[in-house]
């Protein structure tokens, strides 16, 4: 469970107040950003950022102001980056610098790092009692109680009074169950401020530390009563109600936070425990599922999964659980007993009796190890079992639930009808025979690069055969906006028949390819667009032939044109309906290795990397889609990529 969020007032107004030092091509975008900053625009100021730092790629300033507008939208994995180069960089306002990066390390869990940041700032702004009580949250959450508490009380003594200070200092207090003087300091932050649910949960957990379930919930029900959304009260809530054996209060209090909180292992975890404890063991597996997508490695829910796989018979999915949590974890002695007893029930003798006597060996390493030893395997264990959740309210989530899939393929568009519709991207095709085979996003900056041998290869031929292929394709693309794709392909088979090296036509004709299934899919029910993690089950024939065809096309297209990017962008979609996800990310790397300023290859690149469980680059992924212009990027991020770290 995280640590209570670090409510520390932001000096934006010194942001605001920094005079440029840059030239003054570089001055006028710093200014404009500083007043998108001003109106709480971090998305655009982001933006007139990005362009100066190309114009002077030394520009402390620029990195510092993004660093902070990274800040503000989450994206604390792009936020540390740039703060790490203004502070590489080097300038007056250094220590700034290493403020700010304090509260992003304190976010991404990094508390030893965020403590020695706000030590270099407290070096030298004077010891200000503020800076101490931040220090104090970091401490709190690296479980330097003690060092909290000394912060706190310096904070009090220079005269600072205010809710987050005794907030703070009760919570280390109730760590050290402390739990008369923590309600104490609780109480004076509740005259402080009377309204903050934070304090009557707080409250709550040290209730329920002294075993007053009943008064604990009152409480968490205070909580609620301000914030509808509080998670962090229905989850303490829910584990009073257990307490009291009230389960069905405690499913019901689990259900309330996955709704505000899609992405909670910890309610997850709980909520399968509690329904195998009522045999709904269906239910109990889909809910371990959850939890292995948000964390994969999680051995606990890995190994209560076999268990509940055992009990209704799925013994090959029991014993592929039992060995991942094996691999994962080679002295969970249980593990081996438990396999060990399925392998008799498959008639694996030998197996078995190689399982107990592992067991037996393991249960002999954990008595006999040295404590160093010990301590190191509870540490792995415990680092393996951590279930990650982010405990906030659902007044900060951009929406309660979010379906997340990558960005759709680009089409064709003639000049004069280029009007994208909802979920495509168009290709403008311009119609002079100078930039024929020219053609860019009607919304974006960064253009094709088609060779000048397709251009000659089509120019070069004769004005009658020019024009005849002009017309076919514009014709089929006319067909291909009223949606009428059959009648479109059949012209790009004529075109192809025609002439083999067309590589436009066979791009054309694989986006037809596939927007006919899409079209088709959003006449069937039961399909569901995907989410992150989530397994994506493959369409069934024809339409994963279709998208065979598709892919072939594609390849078609690349191999006459190797530095296409749309093609290679429309290949990688295809690759990820037909789940060959390695192969789209090789695709999206090829993509930005031709175009380093191709946004929706960057963040179709992150969602991909999600599911093949590489997090770090993942996000670095959407900050950057979110640098070039990307504002969906911003919106994963927020959901997903808040805790992730190194």
């Amino acid at each position: 469970m995280s640590i209570l969020k670090l409510q520390i007032t932001l000096f934006i107004q010194f942001i605001f107040a920094i005079n440029t030092f840059s030239q003054p091509t570089t001055n006028t975008y710093i200014n404009e950003a500083r007043g998108e900053m001003a109106a709480k625009n971090y998305f655009d100021a982001i933006q007139k950022l990005d362009i100066c730092i190309k114009l002077k790629p030394s520009t402390y300033e620029a990195y510092f102001l993004r660093g902070i507008c990274k800040y503000f939208l989450n994206d604390n994995i792009g936020a540390e980056l740039d703060l790490n180069v203004a502070i590489n960089i080097y300038d007056p306002y250094l220590y700034e610098a290493f403020h700010y990066r304090s509260f992003v390390k304190y976010r991404l869990g990094k508390y030893d790092e965020a403590i020695m940041d706000i030590n270099e700032v407290i070096g030298s702004e004077g010891n200000k009692p503020t800076l101490f009580i931040e220090r104090a949250f970091s401490k709190l959450a690296n479980q330097d109680y003690n060092g909290s508490l000394d912060d706190c009380n310096f904070a009090l003594n220079k005269g600072i009074i205010n809710e987050n200070v005794y907030l703070c200092k009760g919570m280390a207090e109730n760590a050290l169950t402390q739990f008369d003087s923590a309600l104490q300091d609780y109480n004076k932050a509740l005259a402080i401020n009377p309204k903050n649910e934070d304090i009557y949960v707080r409250i709550g957990i040290t209730n329920a530390g002294m075993g007053n379930y009943n008064e604990a919930i009152e409480q968490y029900n205070k909580a609620l009563k301000i914030d509808t959304g509080c998670t962090l009260a229905y989850y303490n809530r829910a584990e009073a109600n257990i307490k009291i054996n009230n389960d069905r209060g405690a499913l019901n209090d689990y259900n309330k936070v996955i709704k505000y909180d899609p992405t909670n292992a910890l309610a997850y975890f709980n909520r399968a425990v509690l329904e195998a404890d009522k045999n709904d063991y269906t239910d109990a597996i889909a809910d371990f599922d959850q939890v292995l997508i948000l964390n994969p490695k999680n051995i606990q829910a890995l190994f209560n999964r076999a268990k509940l796989k055992t009990a209704i018979k799925d013994y090959q999915g029991a014993l592929a659980d039992y060995n991942k949590t094996i691999e994962i974890f080679p002295y969970f002695t249980e593990a081996y007993y438990y396999r060990a007893q399925l392998k008799e029930s498959l008639h694996d003798l030998t197996g078995a009796k190689v399982d107990y006597n592992m067991g037996k060996v393991m249960s002999e390493v954990s008595r006999s190890g040295n404590t160093l030893q010990r301590a190191n395997d509870s540490n792995t264990l415990s680092h393996l079992s951590a279930l990650h959740a982010n405990f906030s309210n659902a007044n900060e989530k951009p929406a309660d639930t979010i379906n997340i899939d990558v960005l759709p393929i680009y089409y064709l568009a003639l000049k004069d009808n280029n009007r994208a519709r909802p979920g495509y991207f168009p290709v403008l095709l311009k119609k002079s025979k100078k930039e024929y085979n020219n053609y860019w996003l009607t919304n974006k900056t960064h253009r094709s690069s088609l060779t000048d041998s397709s251009l000659n290869s089509l120019n070069e031929n004769t004005k009658d055969s020019n024009r005849t292929a002009e017309a076919s394709l514009q014709k089929a693309v006319n067909k291909t906006n009223l949606q009428l794709f059959n009648d479109a392909i059949k012209d790009y088979d004529k075109i192809i028949k025609h002439d083999t090296g067309f590589a436009l036509a066979y791009f054309a004709r694989g986006v037809d390819l596939c927007k006919e299934i899409e079209i088709l899919n959003k006449f069937n029910e039961n399909e569901q667009y995907t989410l992150i993690n989530k397994t994506y089950h493959v369409v069934t024939d024809p339409k994963s032939e279709k998208y065979k065809k598709a892919l072939s096309d594609f390849n078609e297209t690349i191999l006459m044109e190797p530095e296409f990017t749309y093609a290679y962008y429309d290949r990688a979609y295809v690759k990820y309906k037909l789940q060959d996800y390695k192969g789209a990310v090789d695709d999206y790397n090829h993509i930005i290795s031709i175009d380093p300023d191709f946004a929706e290859a960057y963040y179709n690149r992150g969602l991909l990397l999600f599911r093949l469980h590489d997090n770090l680059n993942a996000c670095q992924d959407f900050s950057k889609a979110g640098e070039l212009g990307l504002t969906e990027a911003y919106i994963v991020i927020k959901q997903y990529c808040s805790q992730v770290t190194k």
